[in-house]
């Protein structure tokens, strides 16, 4: 393997492997994960009523903990870098404007970065979603609907050429995180 970035960005859809391959990297790299999942599941998924759907669920109060979780795992993240230990940003990165923002991140601090496309079919992708919501499993952090998997596949802005020209293209093989 080609030297690593000390900034390491995740980006894939829903289901592609994403946490399972930030997990397997972060082993390879002696690296710090900082999961957007598991910081939404831990602090914000309590908050939502009972009886919430994707489409009840307004937009911008997802945006605004998405929006929180992101700026405090930007300050672990530079403190972590700044004591020169290498850093896996599991964030998702379904849209651009996102992927932007940690290019900004890493380009501000005069730092490199690596963004790694995790993909793989969508029915496999449903597949796994489907089994890590029955059995749980070390990437689980709550359960995605078909109707979140459908909202998420419609968000997906998949990476430009030019995001890929630099970039670390994964498939992720199998259908279980396990």
């Amino acid at each position: 393997m080609s030297k690593q970035s000390p900034i390491n960005l995740i980006c894939g859809p829903v289901g592609s492997g994403k946490s399972t391959y930030a997990n397997q990297l972060a082993e390879q790299l002696d690296a710090v994960v900082f999961s957007m999942d598991e910081w939404m599941a831990k602090l914000f998924q309590p908050d939502i009523p009972k009886g919430t759907t994707v489409n009840s669920m307004t937009p911008e109060w997802f945006a605004e903990r998405v929006d929180r979780c992101e700026s405090m795992i930007y300050a672990l993240a530079e403190a972590v870098l700044r004591r020169g230990r290498s850093v896996i940003l599991d964030l998702g990165f379904i849209r651009k404007a996102r992927r932007n923002k940690a290019y900004n991140f890493a380009t501000n601090l005069g730092i490199a970065h690596t963004l790694h496309y995790v993909n793989t079919e969508e029915s496999i992708r449903r597949m796994r979603v489907e089994h890590r919501n029955r059995v749980g499993g070390s990437t689980y952090a709550f359960r995605v609907t078909p109707e979140m998997f459908d909202f998420a596949e419609r968000m997906f802005e998949a990476p430009t050429s030019e995001e890929l020209g630099n970039a670390r293209i994964v498939s992720m093989t199998g259908t279980s995180d396990n």
